[in-house]
């Protein structure tokens, strides 16, 4: 399925609509209610759940697309030193199974069938993919085209070039894999440890007060604390997914599904064993 940078910004607007109104909605019935957090959370996840998922199609469509592209520009130069005419040779190529891309170049092909010339033709093409690497490579081909340079040699370059991105690019995120760990461990230790206190110091300090102790007295009551720690957790839950969308994909668009894992498992840590 196709979904580019400008439909994940579209979904993000929305879904961010979507949980503000819930919330405020909300507010009138739950305002003084502990379920209040709970809500919370749902529109947390409401938030970013859509924008995550949506993400991990444009990614398996991003990567498709950046994989079959460099096969497809070896295949435009090997047409070239046959001999063949650059619209016959996008017409062959149109004809191949690139994956998602066979679509965009049978596109182009009618595009120049119906007049337009190849540049125009292939920002047209750059401009549906969306992709930087796309654009990047488009680049490239028109700059040196328009300076003289032999076609078969600018294609085959270009296929190199994007070889050479797409393999730093799976060297980064496989380097980068750990540190995502990292902020998963910090969110599971930071919900153990202050489910911990709670349940350990809030809870029993909070019935010796209940008791008549005069000795100790709660400086938060475990409701208040819970509303505290939930809130610190989802703000954790929210900042370390998109930073680590950030490391692995380089997309803050990539983090929002770790975002909403991170926080529904605050949301059933805090329903399950947070005391009150």
């Amino acid at each position: 399925m196709k979904i580019t940078r400008k439909t994940l910004k579209n979904i993000a607007i929305i879904s961010a609509i979507a949980a503000l109104a819930i919330v405020f909605a909300a507010l009138p019935y739950y305002f003084a209610s502990p379920d209040l957090d709970y809500i919370i959370v749902i529109a947390f996840t409401i938030g970013v759940l859509p924008s995550g998922i949506a993400s991990v199609i444009h990614n398996r469509w991003q990567n498709k697309i950046e994989k079959a592209t460099p096969d497809f520009l070896r295949d435009i130069s090997t047409s070239f030193k046959t001999g063949m005419p650059l619209y016959t040779a996008l017409e062959h190529a149109a004809q191949r199974d690139y994956g998602p891309l066979t679509d965009e170049l049978k596109l182009m092909v009618s595009q120049m069938s119906w007049g337009m010339n190849f540049n125009d033709a292939l920002m047209e093409f750059s401009k549906r993919i969306d992709l930087p690497l796309m654009k990047r490579a488009t680049v490239l081909i028109l700059e040196a085209g328009r300076h003289g340079g032999d076609l078969s040699d600018i294609f085959d370059s270009t296929a190199k070039y994007v070889d050479n991105v797409n393999a730093w690019t799976n060297k980064r995120k496989t380097q980068t894999l750990p540190y995502v760990a990292i902020f998963y461990f910090s969110v599971m230790i930071f919900l153990f440890i202050i489910i911990l206190i709670s349940n350990m110091i809030f809870v029993p300090m909070s019935e010796m007060a209940e008791e008549g102790s005069g000795l100790i007295n709660p400086v938060l009551t475990p409701i208040v604390a819970r509303r505290v720690f939930l809130h610190t957790a989802l703000m954790e839950a929210f900042f370390g997914g998109i930073l680590a969308g950030r490391i692995h994909e380089n997309s803050f668009f990539g983090g929002l599904k770790h975002a909403a894992i991170l926080a529904i498992v605050a949301g059933l840590a805090f329903f399950i064993f947070f005391q009150t």
